[in-house]
């Protein structure tokens, strides 16, 4: 019986000792899991808050393309029977560059002369004969008008054998030519496309506040990579109604004739100056905590740091106008954010 109390006694000792070695180790785990409060100073840098100027311009993203392009299309239908064109060629303006068979319309037009001739010769006697008492004014005027309705299908063969012949409405490049030489092709059926690169435009979108800082005729700067240094263009249009986003369509006149050409279909930037110059609070881009859109700083007060939210304004890429949040001469942390939380100790140097 001893024996047996002396084992109880034993086994609650030993299960009493790993209790208070778990409980130990559960305090340790405790304590290691909340936050330490450190009260590290944070170095940082800051800079003051000053009244500064900013200037307006403003740069858009648009695409190049040609001033005058079309499709050169045929008006009538018939057997193409020369094509005078290839990819690649300029041609001047009204420089023939197809020809469609009009062999049928010769011999109508050689039909008609004939019948021309004779209905000239019918006028003559009928007007010869009336004199002789021999025929009637109603003869006559019978003659004049079938000879009138001839020259009208005279003319109208003619315009018929003209649009046979296809020219270049304007002197540019051709590209894309689609049909061949034997060729039927019928009334609307595109033969190629004429391009006139000697002059670019521009098609870029304006927001309300841009668009009212701009006028027609104004010079732009004109950028691309392909560009070593921007070229001056104009502003031949602005639309007076915006678009469903808000936006208003400005079209950039650009001449393309010097030594650094561009192509259409290319990115370019257009940079508009308006002249004027902003003021207002200025703080450096690098204060900025978040976006411009919800930008927030660290104002140093003292030795402590507050996050403050800032409304902003026009935007470089050195430094930030500031509308509202903040006052000229205060501080703000330019370099450290990173580590900084809301009412921090800083040490804070220029």
């Amino acid at each position: 019986m001893k024996k047996k109390i002396i084992q109880i006694t034993g086994a609650l000792l030993i299960a009493g000792s790993i209790g208070m070695v778990l409980s130990s180790n559960k305090a340790k785990i405790d304590a290691a899991a909340q936050p330490v409060k450190d009260n590290a100073i944070i170095p940082v840098k800051i800079t003051d808050v000053i009244s500064d100027s900013f200037n307006t311009a403003f740069t858009v993203n648009g695409t190049t393309s040609p001033t005058r392009e079309v499709k050169i299309a045929s008006e009538v239908q018939g057997k193409l029977v020369g094509l005078y064109i290839k990819n690649g060629d300029v041609v001047r303006k009204g420089q023939v560059i197809a020809q469609l068979d009009a062999g049928v319309f010769f011999a109508q037009l050689s039909s008609i002369a004939s019948s021309l001739a004779k209905a000239q010769l019918d006028i003559n006697r009928y007007t010869h004969l009336i004199e002789l008492g021999g025929a009637t004014p109603m003869q006559l005027e019978s003659v004049k008008l079938q000879y009138a309705s001839l020259l009208a299908q005279k003319k109208e063969i003619g315009q018929q054998i003209a649009h046979m012949q296809i020219l270049s409405p304007f002197s540019g490049k051709i590209e894309n030519v689609t049909v061949e030489t034997g060729s039927f092709v019928s009334y609307g059926t595109v033969l190629a496309q004429l391009i006139d690169n000697s002059a670019l435009k521009i098609n870029v979108y304006l927001s309300e506040q841009e668009a009212f800082k701009v006028s027609t005729g104004q010079s732009v700067a004109v950028n691309s990579v392909v560009l070593a240094q921007p070229q001056t263009a104009h502003i031949s249009m602005i639309s007076d109604k915006a678009d469903a986003s808000g936006k208003f369509l400005t079209e950039i006149s650009l001449p393309n004739n010097g030594k650094e050409k561009l192509k259409a279909g290319i990115l370019a930037d257009v940079t508009f100056a308006t002249g004027v110059a902003e003021t207002g609070l200025s703080i450096p881009v690098s204060a900025l905590v978040a976006g411009t859109k919800q930008a927030t700083v660290y104002v140093v007060n003292g030795n402590k740091v507050q996050q403050r939210t800032i409304k902003t304004g026009l935007v470089t890429p050195v430094k930030v106008q500031v509308l509202d949040g903040l006052q000229a001469g205060e501080q703000v942390v330019v370099s450290g954010q990173l580590n900084l939380e809301n009412g921090m100790t800083v040490n804070a140097e220029r």
